[in-house]
């Protein structure tokens, strides 16, 4: 008697574990799986899965044409997130095989996350909390007598305005905040239902008392965040990344962070990751100016769920011949 052949896929994954996967999709008994890590050198990989047919990629890795060139067998590459920029698509895209992301999966957690981080440096909550341990909570209290504002007095300017940035939105509109965005493209018909006006990218620095960055990174947008745009933000504003780490200049925001050019930054992301302990931004002369999350907004229960639901509904349509859901090729 044969046994059927069963279907090839591989994570390569910093978070997917074997037990995380099969937990969330438990149909994966039916498959042949492998299990990587974003740092396992694609030689090892190569070795060990070039027969693979469906690669699932963690929105952080890295999937070169080298890699590529080696899965003859390859049918699709998803990644687990939104986010696809180590994924060499120009590569894919000429052998035909499809890139998918996990488009709007995680729009809510992101922009709770986003939100949370403007709230804590409004709030100055790491002083506040150093201060409590310090023994020091009366005379915090006495220095924040009348200072901190509220959301409902800031302005928040939202560079980009896909899914995460209009759900930011709505939920800055609850806390009374002025909502301003840049994008590429006008939205005008979302406007008026976000509350969110649209000005030039000058302007929003100008005026925006928290800039919050939400766009994919690309060649145009790496790095978008340097001397000079630093230099258009007021002294007194806060910069929010809950998008990508490549987006900032780490050497710029370092600067102006040590000399006061703006007051402060809160991060859900740095590059390069994983984060080492000798990057720019974690050094002590500006650790009093950030507030720092472990690149976990989009991570959450609900949001993970969805994830791993996405890639296997995606791998059922191509083995049905069915085009995959947000294919970005």
């Amino acid at each position: 008697m044969t046994t059927a052949k069963k279907n090839k896929i591989t994570f390569i994954s910093s978070v997917t574990s074997p037990e995380r996967a099969y937990a969330n999709i438990p149909e994966l008994d039916g498959y042949d799986v492998k299990f990587f890590t974003i740092l396992d050198e694609p030689s090892e990989i190569i070795k060990n899965a070039c027969d693979t047919e469906f690669l699932i990629v963690d929105a952080m890795g890295k999937v070169d044409a080298r890699v590529i060139d080696a899965m003859p067998n390859l049918r699709l590459i998803q990644s687990e997130g939104v986010g696809y920029q180590g994924i060499d698509v120009a590569s894919a895209t000429k052998k035909g095989i499809p890139v998918c992301n996990n488009k709007g999966i995680n729009d809510t957690a992101v922009a709770e996350s986003a939100v949370f981080l403007i709230l804590a440096c409004l709030k100055n909550y790491n002083e506040g909390v150093k201060a409590v341990y310090d023994g020091r909570q009366i005379e915090k209290k006495a220095e924040s007598f009348g200072v901190v504002r509220e959301l409902s007095e800031c302005t928040v300017g939202l560079v980009g305005f896909g899914d995460i940035a209009r759900q930011t939105a709505r939920l800055l509109n609850a806390f009374g905040a002025r909502v301003v965005y840049y994008n590429r493209t006008r939205y005008t018909e979302l406007e008026e239902e976000l509350c969110a006006e649209y000005v030039s990218l000058d302007e929003l620095l100008d005026i925006s008392d928290f800039v919050s960055l939400h766009l994919a990174v690309s060649d145009e947008t790496r790095e978008i965040v340097n001397a000079d745009f630093l230099a258009k933000m007021k002294n007194t504003a806060y910069l929010i990344n809950t998008a990508r780490g490549d987006l900032v200049d780490n050497s710029a925001l370092y600067d102006a962070l040590k000399n006061g050019k703006i007051k402060g930054a809160g991060l859900d992301v740095i590059a390069p990751e994983p984060v080492t302990a000798d990057n720019i931004l974690l050094d002590e002369a500006i650790k009093g100016k950030l507030i720092i999350t472990p690149h976990i907004a989009g991570i959450t229960a609900l949001t993970v769920k969805k994830l791993y639901r996405n890639c296997y509904d995606n791998i059922q349509r191509v083995l049905n011949n069915e085009q995959p859901n947000n294919r970005i090729n």
